[in-house]
């Protein structure tokens, strides 16, 4: 009995350390890898320009001392007739093995876009290890410089806009981002306008020890309808955009805009509906806007009544979309989708009015409604506090 139970110890014991010389091989192979993070695109001279960005280990993980190394941003920089021609051109030089799946961001160039997502998409949906879920980014500026724009206090880029807009888009609801999923989805669907939002690098707000930095930024949108480019746009054209975009979380808003503001208001809470009402052989577009909100920040003391702010805070916010579907009509734009809400609503009569060049008419809007609960005005009231309070 002492012999065999020996033996049956004896073989659990090989066993574990079989087990830590393979968890010991793994752990080596896996700091041997090349982990791509983001890709961009660009189209010069009738060549796709590809761009690939690895974040070195290093810039994400501290050291024993428990200080971060200065972040590591390797991009490569490979040219192709294909989009998958210039992918495999930066295997030639990639020392290891290069893992796609932790890709999580792309940026398109204005170029790319005007030559046509349908090869970028074949490519990137066709690869078993690209994930249908990086952010989707368009840009006028250098990718390489977007691609190596780096966060504050020694972070990797991979604590930037490029790969966590959502945490900034919380805080300031201004353009929402997309997935690669969402856009694909969106390209695809009749009637559909779409947008990437347009990353840029601001060289001028931001400083270290006096000295400037740059910085991503979101600075307005690119539109597309379906895959056809229709432009670029920048935020303060789009600022209706945060109204009609039912995730918004957190927006704020001078009130009234212009030279003599009032006070700033902050929205939450928000939503968006468009009725279609028939009229004749076409259709007029009901726009109802709903949200809470509270007072920020007070200038002046003129408006002292609630109601009276609840009604500046809604005219300026029917002002702001009526601005954005003007914009529309002047480019050809539906920034509103409201052709798409006739697909889905009153499809027989879409077919039949999609032959015209254009549903969206300077009548079009039956009329813009909005309904804003401002909750409180902080800890002070309803006035402005004065120096000598």
């Amino acid at each position: 009995m002492i012999r065999r139970f020996s033996k049956t110890w004896w073989l659990i014991i090989i066993l574990c350390l079989m087990s830590v010389t393979s968890c010991s091989s793994d752990i080596g192979e896996i700091e041997n890898q090349n982990y791509a993070t983001a890709i961009g695109v660009d189209f010069v001279d009738d060549e796709y320009v590809i761009y690939i960005q690895m974040i070195g280990l290093g810039s994400i993980a501290k050291s024993e001392n428990g200080e971060k190394s200065p972040p590591k941003v390797y991009v490569s920089k490979t040219k192709g007739k294909t989009f998958i021609d210039g992918f495999f051109k930066a295997y030639h030089t990639a020392q290891e093995r290069i893992l796609w799946a932790h890709v999580t961001a792309i940026v398109l160039s204005q170029s790319a876009l005007e030559q046509g997502l349908g090869n970028i998409f074949d490519g990137l949906t066709r690869y078993y290890e690209f994930r249908p879920t990086p952010w989707m980014f368009a840009t006028k500026d250098s990718i390489e410089d977007i691609l190596t724009a780096s966060g504050f206090f020694q972070q990797s880029s991979l604590n930037t806009i490029l790969h966590s807009p959502e945490s900034s888009y919380e805080q300031s609801s201004t353009i929402k981002p997309v997935k690669l999923n969402r856009m694909a989805r969106e390209v695809t669907e009749p009637g559909r306008t779409t947008y990437l939002p347009s990353l840029s690098v601001n060289k001028k707000q931001w400083a270290i020890n006096s000295k400037k930095e740059p910085k991503l930024e979101i600075n307005g949108a690119f539109y597309l309808k379906g895959q056809d480019f229709q432009g670029f746009f920048s935020w303060e054209q789009l600022k209706g955009m945060r109204w009609i975009t039912s995730e918004t979380q957190r927006a704020s808003l001078l009130v009234p805009e212009g030279n003599n503001p009032e006070f700033v208001a902050v929205l939450k809470n928000q939503a968006f509906d468009i009725q279609p009402i028939k009229s004749n052989d076409n259709f007029e577009f009901k726009l109802t806007y709903l949200a809470t909100g509270l007072i920020s920040n007070r200038m002046k003391n003129n408006v002292i009544n609630i109601e009276a702010m609840e009604d500046f805070t809604q005219e300026t916010i029917i002002a702001e979309i009526r601005d954005l579907y003007q914009l529309g009509l002047k480019h050809n734009v539906d920034f509103l989708n409201l052709e798409h809400q006739l697909y889905r609503k009153h499809h027989s009569d879409w077919k039949r009015l999609k032959e015209q060049e254009t549903l969206l008419r300077e009548d079009s809007i039956k009329g813009i409604h909005a309904a804003i609960t401002l909750e409180h005005s902080g800890s002070f009231k309803n006035r402005k506090i004065r120096i000598g309070e």
